[in-house]
């Protein structure tokens, strides 16, 4: 298999950008793995066992049933309670293909976000500006999505709506916002993420009932400036149909819970997922939480992409020590056709680094472990690792390649006591050992440094 280095001008560049990025800032973690999140942003503490589980922080997973993000505790004044915060990002990215085409590039952006305080105790306005510019973007090495194809560097208002806060932590939000669900989701792993033109209403919850419900009409999708009709998204060029979504989680009092979500994307599919999750303490600090979720995707009304029925299985067990934990696997999809997730947001466990393993009549395994080095003195320190193999058909008009993904993560990320307070740098490998004797099969090593930081203007 070639490599091919970056220039070293290049890798001189990425050292300058991680100067550059330290007086600035990072986003937020991406995905929450699990309702905490919700509960968090509620000024709400979680349960201790969906704390250890979500700090793997993978954010091409998203199995999560969240509410909306409205705050609980009571709210302060519309200018007593803004904030203006800067979140900057730089992320190099480099896929070396053994024979299909290379992508490698480099962005420098972030974004820089607005949210008020609430006006009479009940409505509240929030924008959010992303961008990603170019630092190194070869147009023979296009396909990154950390750009527009092209490559073409953009700047968009992705986020710009308003909430009215009702009941307690009930809400209403109207206009360009983000999702954190199933198969609808910001999808994070680029420079900006989705978000999409919608209405919706929910609440999150630490424990008992959370809920979301909404009429979906555009996307923006994470290497885009435009938002298109969710039907175009999905694949029916030329179509102008949205999606319908309800959604609901129970947490019980003891981290379990059970949730489920229902998309209709009108005249192109619908899409149903379940969850259920539990805990089982084994010893002092010693959990097993077992997980398992189903996807149910089907053509609906004119089935503008085609008739089709499919369906998604996979179960999770992981072992939880105070600063390790272990993790196994498996997931089967539907031999009719692949799972299809054109708003972001794969769920299955087995949905890592690149790959979903959710192909077409594909069987897959996953084995990993996560490490926080806190356990051995070195604070900020963290790491984890997965590997997946997935078999597909050999043959008829399903067949793909067999693969094998082998991944690492390395997180660091800087102290409260530190001078750079809230830097965060990740830096993940992926090496994706495909079937050859097919002759759609390539190997290639996915490679990349993320570099967050964030700060607070006011």
């Amino acid at each position: 298999m070639k490599r091919t280095n970056a220039p070293m001008g290049v890798m001189s560049a990425i050292a300058i950008a991680i100067a550059i990025a330290v007086p600035l800032s990072a986003p937020a973690p991406a995905h929450a793995q699990q309702v905490a999140t919700s509960a968090v942003e509620a000024g709400e503490a979680s349960p201790p066992v969906a704390q250890e589980a979500n700090r793997d922080q993978e954010p091409n997973q998203q199995d999560a049933v969240q509410g909306l993000q409205v705050k609980a505790q009571e709210p302060e004044g519309f200018w007593k309670g803004s904030s203006l915060a800067i979140r900057p990002r730089t992320y190099y990215l480099d896929r070396d293909r053994d024979s299909k085409p290379d992508n490698e590039g480099w962005a420098l952006g972030g974004a820089i976000e607005f949210k008020s305080g609430w006006a009479a105790d009940v409505l509240q306005v929030a924008a959010t500006v992303y961008t990603s510019q170019e630092l190194y973007a070869p147009a023979d090495k296009d396909g990154t999505l950390l750009f527009k194809p092209g490559p073409e560097q953009f700047t968009v208002l992705g986020e710009a709506y308003v909430t009215a806060r009702f009941g307690e932590g009930d809400g209403l939000r109207v206009g360009r916002q983000s999702f954190d669900l199933p198969w609808l989701a910001r999808h994070d792993v680029r420079m900006a993420p989705n978000t999409f033109e919608a209405i919706a209403t929910g609440r999150p919850a630490k424990t008992g009932l959370a809920y979301i419900a909404g009429y979906v009409d555009k996307i923006k999708r994470k290497d885009d400036d435009e938002f298109i009709p969710m039907s175009e998204a999905a694949g029916a060029a030329g179509s102008d149909e949205g999606l319908g979504l309800v959604g609901a989680q129970y947490t019980f009092s003891d981290g379990s819970l059970v949730g489920f979500t229902n998309q209709a994307s009108f005249d192109v599919m619908n899409t149903f997922f379940i969850k259920a999750e539990k805990s089982f303490d084994i010893g002092q600090d010693v959990s097993i939480r077992g997980y398992a979720q189903y996807t149910d995707q089907r053509s609906e009304g004119d089935e503008l992409i085609g008739g089709f029925g499919t369906h998604l299985v996979s179960v999770k067990g992981e072992l939880f020590y105070p600063n390790a934990s272990f993790r196994l696997a498996a997931s089967r999809a539907g031999s009719g056709r692949g799972l299809q997730s054109p708003f972001g947001g794969p769920p299955n466990y087995l949905s890592i680094i690149v790959d979903n393993f959710d192909r077409a009549g594909e069987e897959a395994y996953m084995v990993g472990a996560s490490y926080d080095f806190k356990g051995v003195g070195v604070e900020g320190l963290s790491a984890f690792t997965n590997i997946s193999t997935g078999n597909t058909p050999d043959s008829g008009p399903n067949a793909s390649p067999d693969e094998t993904e082998y991944d690492l993560t390395v997180d660091y990320r800087f102290g409260k006591s530190s001078a750079l307070d809230r830097l965060w740098i990740r830096v993940r490998g992926a090496y994706i050992d495909q079937d050859e004797r097919d002759t759609n099969g390539d190997d290639y090593f996915d490679f990349r440094i993320i570099v967050n930081y964030a700060f607070d203007i006011f």
